[in-house]
């Protein structure tokens, strides 16, 4: 089966297709079964009324009735048991599309898309798992209504083109009044959107909140205030819009009757009996047609959904479903080799697309097993070389090597799985998703935890084989670095690790963690600016408006060489 996201657009009918193979099969039988069921119904009621026999089963009317119902019942029972399953498969395999498409696409995609789109792309998804049972109910009721036109045609046709033409008048009002309630939800979605923003930013930073009333202010009253009041002007268009339509369609029924009552006698010169025939299928009509109007601001919904959840596809790429299933295919460099810029640059545009900032053309080799410390000022380029020697960003230009292999989009997950990294902002997991053995009886954490002087201070929950993370910055660092040590790595990144150590660990962490690492035949590249310790490593790069000086360190003298692509 086709990943749900996988080569071709998303709309509302490949959405049944992706359901089963026996999805639409089952629909034109129920269709079937539903049009035989809402026909004789109408006959077995008509004749009731006028006292006319049913031909062949004029002693069997009420098990011809009874037949008929309950085959309706049984295959709507069945067929809506089946759409709940794949309904709950639906909405499951798209989540896990959403992330698994995440996963596998590049670190600056995600940084596009921002955490906010991918919120509410799930949210997409929670809206158009309904899409199916509301499909089947509109369809149920489609049937009936197109078997009520069918009768009142069969029983007067003329009539029944007077009513065709009323209704078809009426709907076009209707789908008129839906693309305006359309429009009003695509905006309401567009603020959610923002809204996910302000609210990422108001929850991660509620302690910076606290801290200004200014802040504070602005936050609630300019932005998310601002962006609910918004929100609920369109809102309340579509809603009010969608009042209209309900009424429009209530009261449709009563033009109906009127039309039936007073105008079919007076231009067609219709007899009591067609009257009578055409009042009761009006009234048989009444229940489909409130569905199948209450349900049409639902398909607007979907079809907004659908529309963000392409251009949502289109920013993260397609990925099919089957990587997720699977664990990440492994393609292995060798261990402990050079890595090599070749004219590297990398660019940043602004809101016109403009270059913001360019780092490089940068060629320089990163030495196996050596120590280089970065350093810098503000916006030089420090970051964004460490985005690229890790792999998460890619280059616009140039190429970076791995000893003599060349890293390209095809294998860069693999180089990656070549490095650690714990960056200035590093996030510890609430689950121990690298399944480290963090019990009392494993030795290497024991003395990792030694190492950084952690064994008073982390607290286990030895039953899922996690620590808590409830420490201070510098705690939680420390944490990190002995995650980073467990996972075994070649090339160990810190950026700015150092800073938020206390003097004392400071010192230790230079005079005797570097050396520990080094030792262990790790490559270390360490973001510093703690001048006092430049001397414990072995080369010193300063960067420079994207480019590098390279400041050399051993005991006999000390000189600068600009690099250059």
């Amino acid at each position: 089966m086709k990943s749900v996201m996988e080569k071709e657009k998303l709309s509302l009918y490949n959405l049944l297709k992706f359901k089963s193979k026996f999805f639409l099969p089952l629909l034109g039988f129920l269709g079937i079964v539903q049009g035989l069921w809402g026909g004789g119904l109408l006959i077995v009621i008509n004749n009731k009324i006028a006292g006319t026999p049913l031909p062949f089963l004029n002693q069997y009317d009420w098990l011809f009735y009874t037949v008929l119902t309950i085959s309706s019942f049984l295959t709507a029972y069945f067929l809506k048991a089946y759409m709940i399953k794949l309904t709950l498969n639906f909405s499951n395999r798209m989540v896990l599309e959403i992330f698994n498409s995440l996963r596998f696409g590049s670190y600056g995609s995600y940084l596009e898309i921002g955490e906010e789109r991918v919120r509410t792309a799930m949210e997409d998804v929670g809206v158009l798992a309904g899409y199916p049972g509301t499909f089947l109910t509109c369809f149920n009721a489609g049937v009936m209504i197109l078997i009520g036109f069918i009768y009142m045609y069969w029983v007067y046709p003329m009539g029944s083109l007077v009513l065709i033409v009323l209704l078809i008048a009426l709907t076009a009002v209707y789908v008129k009044r839906n693309r305006l309630i359309q429009i009003e939800l695509e905006k309401s979605r567009s603020l959610q959107d923002h809204f996910m923003r302000k609210v990422n930013d108001f929850l991660l930073g509620f302690r910076e909140l606290k801290m200004s009333i200014h802040r504070s202010d602005s936050i609630f009253l300019n932005h998310i205030t601002k962006n609910r009041i918004e929100f609920l002007k369109h809102h309340s268009n579509a809603a009010m819009k969608d009042l209209g339509n309900q009424l429009i369609a209530d009261y449709s029924f009563y033009l109906g009757i009127g039309v039936v009552i007073f105008v079919l006698p007076l231009i067609l010169n219709v007899d009591q009996s067609v009257q009578s025939s055409f009042l009761v299928t009006i009234l048989f009509l009444m229940g489909p047609i409130v569905t199948f109007v209450g349900l049409m601001d639902s398909f607007i919904k979907y079809k907004v959904s659908i529309d963000r959840l392409n251009k949502f596809k289109e920013a993260i790429g397609n990925v099919p479903l089957v990587h997720s299933k699977n664990k990440m295919e492994k393609q292995f460099f060798p261990k402990s080799l050079d890595v090599t810029f070749n004219n590297v640059t990398y660019h940043f545009f602004d809101g016109n697309g403009d270059k913001a900032f360019t780092l490089g053309p940068i060629s320089f080799i990163v030495r196996k097993g050596e120590v280089l410390f970065i350093h810098g000022g503000n916006g030089s380029g420090k970051s964004t070389f460490i985005h690229l020697l890790s792999g998460l960003y890619s280059p616009f230009s140039g190429s970076i090597r791995y000893g003599d292999q060349e890293v390209t989009n095809a294998n860069r997950s693999a180089y990656r799985d070549r490095l650690s990294c714990v960056f200035a902002d590093h996030y510890l997991f609430s689950e121990n998703y690298d399944e480290f053995d963090l019990s009392s009886h494993n030795t290497k954490f024991e003395n990792y935890l030694d190492l950084m002087e952690m064994k008073e201070s982390v607290h286990r929950d030895v039953k899922e084989n996690r620590l808590s993370h409830r420490l201070s910055s510098g705690l939680r660092k420390r944490i990190a670095l002995i995650y980073a040590m467990m996972e075994n790595k070649d090339i160990l990144i810190l950026d700015e690790w150092a800073a938020e150590q206390d003097p004392t660990f400071r010192k230790f962490f230079y005079e005797d963690v570097v050396p520990y690492l080094k030792n262990s035949g790790k490559t270390v590249i360490a973001i510093t600016h703690d001048d006092a310790y430049y001397k414990f490593c072995d080369r010193l790069i300063k960067f420079e408006y994207g480019q590098i000086v390279e400041k050399r360190n051993d005991s006999r003298d000390s000189f600068e060489v600009a690099v250059h692509g």
